[in-house]
């Protein structure tokens, strides 16, 4: 078996996230099925292979890019060998359900990546299934690495990590949206407002990750009493609504998160 060589079943979003990441340093095949997709693939990233089940044979990782309710029908047919680490980035399915479905000791470790993968700007959540190592875990960090930052985590906090981290962007892409919306409100035409809000977003957010002080010590630095601020953030916090919608809006997801994984 060719140690070097990573398959990837699935050619889609995050799949060439994967690819975009790996195939400079490791040998990427890639089973896709989408001629369209195939095409693209092989003009975009000229040193991969491409093909059916049959190129990620000699694989000694098999990453799972597909979707969840295509998963069952394709593991019937996916090519099983005794060294073979899979890892799977399909939401709500289980460690479990891999070892049940590929048949013995299959050592499988389940991740949870999240869209900003697509510009090797991801966090993403990994956990150990029963049969594998400490260093099918390490080497899982290594090539996920390759979309960002990795955590792990035990597989009973995917469905939580989930909540937080996968649908995560989502949310601030509507906290943005309004932002914009309420922008272009005040008076602001649209590039304008995209503008400020965009760059008020990144510097703040890379302001956060680079001090010493924790988001609730930076809103403090910035909110002068009986300010601006002040006044914007005491809408929010009116009758702790905007604490109450994050907490149920995250629990929601976390549920369907469960409910996915049945």
């Amino acid at each position: 078996m060719k140690k070097n060589i990573i398959g990837i079943i699935g050619g889609g979003n995050m799949g060439e996230a994967l690819i975009k990441g790996l195939y400079a340093k490791h040998a990427v095949h890639v089973s896709e099925t989408n001629a369209e997709r195939v095409k693209y693939l092989k003009t975009k990233y000229r040193g991969i292979i491409l093909g059916d089940l049959k190129v990620v044979e000699d694989a000694s990782v098999i990453i799972l890019a597909i979707k969840p309710q295509d998963m069952e029908a394709l593991l019937k047919q996916v090519p099983v060998a005794k060294n073979t680490l899979f890892i799977s980035i399909a939401a709500g399915l289980t460690t479990r359900f891999f070892e049940k479905h590929l048949g013995g000791q299959v050592r499988v470790v389940r991740a949870m990546p999240n869209m900003p993968a697509l510009i090797a700007e991801g966090i993403t959540g990994i956990s150990a299934g029963r049969y594998a190592q400490s260093s099918d875990m390490k080497l899982a960090e290594s090539l996920l690495g390759a979309i960002g930052q990795t955590v792990i985590v035990k597989e009973s906090m995917i469905d939580a990590l989930t909540a937080v981290s996968g649908s995560g962007p989502a949310y601030v892409f509507l906290f943005v949206e309004q932002w914009i919306n309420a922008s272009i409100k005040l008076g602001f035409d649209k590039s304008q407002a995209k503008q400020l809000v965009y760059k008020t977003l990144l510097g703040s957010a890379h302001l956060l990750e680079q001090s010493s002080f924790d988001a609730s010590e930076l809103r403090t630095k910035v909110t002068s009493k009986g300010g601006t601020t002040q006044a914007a953030l005491d809408v929010f916090f009116k009758e702790n609504i905007f604490s109450k919608l994050m907490k149920e809006a995250l629990n929601a997801a976390k549920k369907r998160a469960k409910e996915l994984a049945k």
